[in-house]
């Protein structure tokens, strides 16, 4: 896996977060049917999938997703001065803090965003690769879905636009924006990350497995992407692998059980 790789984590805990260290991210929530506007996580029907004390990543709740805030007070490294080399990973600290948000008298305007696409061939073997690790594990398969890889799209297509690497993009909606694209579920989660990656298809997946691979690697209690990748609630994923102009491969994963 690149050096410059990043990846990061959420996972369900009432309405606090905590981020530790560089990488992927993970987004989990509870949620009800795609059809109802209003999710409660306290009052789904099923639990999510619990989050590990001092998991490395965010704790979030459906709808509240402080850590991603731009109100939330951050303490980051220094930016680095403009270069024409592949960024160092960045490590950020947020305390767990209720969310504050101030309604605006008018909605901004927001640019419509298009889903891209992703070739079957990566879809499929980025697929396997995941399955495999499950089947090792006792897993049952997840099952591709058209519906959650269009979300997954979107949201990798956010995060291109200049969102970096974040669940909740300004104007974007929580993981309650996979009911958007039609999909019901009663738990959800989410992994997102990117890497450097030639443009072949072969280096698209590499790169996509590679993250993958360091999700899986990670040790309790700082396991979130792991958690995710192995959870028994989830039945179905939704996958998007996009290259970027600049090089990057954005991977985003998305539960739903």
């Amino acid at each position: 896996m690149s050096a410059a790789a990043r990846f990061r984590y959420t996972l369900v805990a009432g309405s606090t977060a905590v981020v530790i260290g560089s990488g992927f991210t993970v987004a989990g929530l509870r949620g009800q049917a795609a059809d109802d506007t209003t999710v409660s996580p306290r009052a789904a029907a099923a639990p999510a999938p619990a989050a590990a004390p001092g998991s490395a990543g965010e704790d979030l709740g459906l709808g509240a997703l402080p850590s991603d805030d731009p109100s939330t007070p951050a303490a980051t490294t220094p930016a680095a001065p403009p270069s024409s080399a592949t960024p160092k990973p960045r490590i950020t600290t947020k305390a767990a803090k209720p969310k504050v948000t101030t309604k605006p008298t008018r909605k901004p305007t927001k640019k419509a965003v298009t889903a891209p696409a992703t070739s079957g061939s990566i879809t499929d073997q980025v697929l396997a690769h995941i399955n495999a690790a499950r089947a090792e594990e006792g897993r049952s398969a997840l099952k591709l879905d058209a519906d959650l890889s269009e979300a997954a799209a979107l949201h990798n297509q956010e995060m291109i636009d200049g969102c970096d690497l974040k669940h909740q993009c300004p104007g974007e909606k929580g993981l309650e924006r996979f009911a958007d694209q039609g999909v019901s579920f009663r738990t959800a989660g989410e992994n997102i990350g990117f890497s450097s990656a030639g443009s072949s298809t072969g280096a698209q997946v590499r790169a996509a497995n590679g993250l993958t691979d360091g999700m899986l690697a990670e040790k309790a209690p700082n396991d979130g992407h792991r958690q995710n990748l192995l959870n028994d609630d989830f039945t179905k994923i939704g996958l998007s692998v996009v290259r970027d102009s600049e090089g990057k491969i954005w991977f985003t994963q998305d539960f739903v059980g």
